[in-house]
């Protein structure tokens, strides 16, 4: 699952560059992102001084701020969804949100000189928006990244990242599926859980 998440980070869906214009953002959805990515330097550049307790209760707020999770809870475990108690609900968007959590703090870990740029051209695709982010490291090539926002309740957020047009969320659902199948919601949840303790080490 995690190794997925690597890949995700390293490239994904490129919208055509004619009218790219980065710099300041003032679109919201475009904020929203970089709301992440300011949070997601200072994490990095903190890493050499601050436990990952520290960097996770940092960026805890962050996350729940910019990303729909319980939107993609629902989305990434699919039709069995319905099946869950209530209770087994409320514990996978718990774990789920760790894991989110958990992989970023582990995939952005060392501060290198690298920068964020965020294009405020934001593609309109019914309910959704498209924002466009560049990763560039002090040295190499950029890295090209596509996060798909819905508006909730009045805020746009972050609920899907798209590599090469294939969905993380359909991704997540693969790995979901075979947990589930291997023992229901609380086999899932202590996958998510035993995941994030990895990347958290």
């Amino acid at each position: 699952m995690a190794s997925k998440f690597v890949i995700l980070l390293c490239a994904a869906f490129v919208l055509p560059a004619a009218g790219s214009a980065y710099g300041a953002v003032t679109d919201p959805a475009a904020i929203q992102v970089q709301i992440l990515t300011t949070a997601l330097i200072k994490s990095m550049r903190t890493s050499p001084t601050a436990s990952m307790t520290e960097r996770y209760r940092d960026l805890e707020p962050v996350i729940e701020q910019v990303f729909a999770l319980p939107f993609m809870t629902r989305v990434s475990v699919g039709p069995d969804w319905a099946n869950f108690l209530p209770e087994q609900q409320k514990a996978t968007l718990v774990a789920f949100s760790r894991f989110t959590i958990a992989n970023y703090l582990h995939h952005f870990r060392d501060f290198e000189g690298q920068k964020f740029e965020i294009d405020d051209n934001v593609q309109s695709r019914g309910e959704y928006k498209l924002v466009q982010t560049k990763l560039i490291p002090a040295h190499g090539e950029p890295v090209n990244l596509l996060y798909r926002m819905r508006e909730v309740d009045g805020t746009w957020k972050i609920v899907d990242v798209f590599y090469n047009g294939i969905s993380e969320l359909i991704l997540h659902r693969t790995d979901f599926t075979a947990a589930i199948a291997a023992g229901g919601a609380p086999e899932l949840i202590t996958h998510l859980n035993k995941v994030s303790d990895d990347l958290m080490k």
